[in-house]
Parts: C-alpha cells; sequence; structure tokens
C-alpha cells in the first residue's frame, strides 16, 4: 500500500493551522503527566452542571478531581476520598452521587497532619476526626439533588484549599424549582 507524498506547501499550511490552535500546547509530556483519572472526570462532568456554577467548581475543585460513588449490593453508594501529604486538599475533591440516598466515605488522611471532615447529611452535619496516617468512615444521607459542600474545619484548611462538594445527581421534585428565565450573563 502506498500513502500519499505530502508536498511542500501542504506541510507548511498544516503545521501553521496546527499550531496555532491553542489545545496543541496541552499535548506536551510535562502537561499530560499531570492528567488524571479524577480531574479527567472533573472536567468531563462541567459541561453538564448548570453554567453560574460551572466556573465556580472548577475553580474551586480542580486540583482533587471528581470521582463517581459506586452503588454497592446493600444500596449504599461508597467511595474513597485521600488526604495526599502537604497538599491540603481531598483526592476526589467532588464526589458524584447518581441518585439521592446514603453515602459511606471512607477517608485516608496520608498527610503529616490532624484534620477532620465536616460532612453535610440531611438533618444536620456530620463531623470525622482524620488523625495522622489513619482512615475513618463517614455515612451521610443526601436525598434531594444538588451541591453539597464539605471542608476541613481545621485551623484554615479550608481557606487553604480543603473544600470538598458532594453533588447529587436526579431530579428536582417539582414543587422545589425554581422556574426563572436564563439570566444575563456580564
Amino acid at each position: 500500500m502506498r500513502f500519499p507524498v505530502l508536498r511542500p506547501a501542504a506541510v507548511v499550511v498544516l503545521a501553521t493551522l496546527v499550531s496555532g490552535c491553542e489545545y496543541v500546547r496541552l499535548l506536551r509530556p510535562s502537561v499530560l503527566k499531570q492528567l488524571n483519572p479524577r480531574v479527567v472526570r472533573l472536567v468531563n462532568e462541567l459541561p453538564a452542571t448548570d453554567d453560574p456554577n460551572e466556573a465556580m467548581l472548577g475553580r474551586l475543585f480542580a486540583h482533587g478531581g471528581a470521582g463517581d460513588a459506586r452503588i454497592g449490593d446493600d444500596g449504599v453508594m461508597r467511595i474513597k476520598v485521600n488526604i495526599p501529604k502537604d497538599e491540603y486538599l481531598w483526592e476526589p475533591a467532588v464526589v458524584i452521587m447518581p441518585r439521592g440516598g446514603e453515602l459511606e466515605l471512607d477517608f485516608t488522611n496520608a498527610d503529616r497532619q490532624v484534620h477532620a471532615a465536616f460532612l453535610p447529611s440531611n438533618g444536620g452535619r456530620q463531623l470525622l476526626t482524620l488523625n495522622i496516617n489513619e482512615r475513618g468512615l463517614a455515612r451521610v444521607r443526601l436525598d434531594q439533588p444538588g451541591y453539597y459542600f464539605f471542608g476541613c474545619p481545621v485551623a484554615n484548611h479550608a481557606g487553604r484549599g480543603m473544600l470538598g462538594l458532594i453533588l447529587v445527581k436526579g431530579d428536582v421534585p417539582a414543587e422545589a424549582r425554581l422556574d426563572r428565565p436564563p439570566q444575563r450573563r456580564p
């Protein structure tokens, strides 16, 4: 099988078109090695969120990425959340639940500091202390679709980036929907 030979002019035009594209610079090995499945999951999920919150989610939680809670045989959704050494973040920082229900979070603190997870749950919040190099389990119940924030209340850890979000997918009941026209964006 013979392949067509590109003429030098065609090669120059093709190279000019490709080099003018901003995304080509992302294909460098130094950039590609920074991508991990959690960050890719977050980038893929953002277009499915509503416009005002998309930018906010991308700014706050991009480094920890996103992860999907898996539904067990008992109906409880589960996910593992890691606290890496010296980074002040949750991995994943965005936990995606396919629907409302019970969620079990398995935290591992690989950091050299004590942390805590201040978590949302129906009827209140839960606090889980995470000692150095230890694991802890928290079980919360989130029945309604929406965004639920969690963070580390120790010292200023939340201010340094230890913020997380639980995104519960699903339809909002008709009586809870806000029917408003699209808002102008600046």
